[in-house]
């Protein structure tokens, strides 16, 4: 027993500790954001709504299942069609990503009520709310984030960077979802977590994939020049893709005019900086793609709109400078109204003025006819 007792106390403090390390580094995370995009507003999702379009995550990850096996995938899914019904397939695809949203719910089950301001819920108000929500958004900000590390893995690493983001993406939604008492369960849970992901804006997502593969390739294709030698790995290149066959080209023709060996280059540290590359694009758009799965989160659930707009792309110094422009426009527009009455008053006192020299002077006439008479 008290071994037993030694271990779970040791366990919650690596818990914790893990948690505060995370914490801290989400808000590194979410200043720099802060810094370098514009803030925005997010829009409230109107959860239960039948028709709704496909999050990116589905579309995503098939597509690196696809770059992933090559012209295999191609091949298996020719075949598969003429056996399997279309239906089955899709039937499939939707458990298997119910699978991941299930997942993503007993994970985030299991870690939060382990934050000892959890235990509390009940009692918080909007504000402490609010805090316990940015707290959380920051350590799925820096999981998200540490996700990019997969770089490192080429296109093996790209499948397993989206199925991470969208896993860490869903239990950022079941967390804030039950930290503004508003917990999503069962299947009409998962329905309604992919539902929210459809509605944030995961454009970035198809760039991002763009590169990581664009970059798995260009490794790879150094890899086997390392062994038959840049010229002929270009040409091969060529040959099997004809829309690469033109850049393929150029390039030797440019090595051929400038009179360098291409079998000759050292492509070592090339091969050395592109997974480091990686590495950086993954990380730098997974901070963006999951400050736009926290901005809906908190836009559909938290209770005002304040809140949930400061969430993520809070900027104080912009914030300044938009209340600084509001009172120069406030004091702008007092100005001009304050001039517009004492041109008003201006006018209607010299309209008095000559009314008053008008009467005085048909009151002299008046009294000059009596004299004459």
């Amino acid at each position: 027993m008290a071994k037993r007792s030694i271990l779970s106390k040791s366990i919650k403090t690596v818990g914790s500790l893990t948690r505060n390390n995370l914490e801290r580094m989400g808000a590194i995370i979410d200043g720099v954001n802060a810094k370098t995009s514009k803030p925005r507003q997010y829009k409230a999702v109107n959860l239960g709504d039948e028709d709704y379009q496909q999050d990116l995550f589905r579309e995503q990850t098939l597509k690196a299942t696809q770059q992933l096996l090559g012209p295999r995938f191609a091949t298996y899914g020719k075949y598969a069609k003429k056996v399997v019904p279309n239906s089955f397939f899709q039937t499939t695809v939707d458990g298997a990503f119910a699978q991941i949203a299930k997942l993503a719910s007993n994970w985030s089950q299991i870690d939060l009520p382990s934050e000892h301001r959890f235990a509390n819920i009940a009692n918080l108000d909007d504000e402490e709310r609010y805090a316990l929500a940015t707290d959380i958004a920051n350590q799925n900000r820096a999981l998200a984030t540490i996700g990019g590390l997969t770089g490192l893995a080429g296109l093996l690493g790209l499948l397993a960077d989206t199925l991470w983001l969208l896993l860490v993406s869903l239990r950022t939604v079941y967390q804030l979802a039950a930290v503004y008492n508003k917990p999503l369960t069962g299947s009409q849970g998962i329905k309604m977590a992919y539902e929210l992901l459809s509605n944030a804006d995961l454009s970035k997502m198809q760039e991002k994939q763009a590169l990581l593969a664009g970059i798995g390739i260009g490794k790879g294709l150094l890899d086997n020049a390392q062994n038959s030698g840049l010229h002929n790995e270009l040409k091969n290149l060529g040959l099997k893709n004809k829309n690469v066959n033109f850049y393929a080209e150029q390039v030797d023709n440019i090595a051929s005019q400038v009179g360098i060996d291409l079998d000759q280059i050292n492509l070592s540290w090339v091969r050395r900086f592109l997974p480091a590359t990686a590495v950086v694009i993954g990380m730098h758009y997974n901070s963006q793609l999951i400050d736009e799965v926290i901005g809906v989160a908190q836009a559909t659930f938290a209770p005002e709109a304040k809140l949930a707009n400061r969430a993520i792309t809070d900027d104080s110094s912009s914030e300044a400078k938009v209340d600084k422009a509001a009172s120069s426009d406030e004091q702008e527009s007092t100005d001009n109204h304050t001039k517009d009455s004492n041109t008003e008053n201006k006018d209607g006192t010299d309209e008095q003025d000559e009314s008053s020299d008008s009467s005085s002077s048909d009151a002299k006439d008046k009294s000059a006819d009596k004299q004459s008479k």
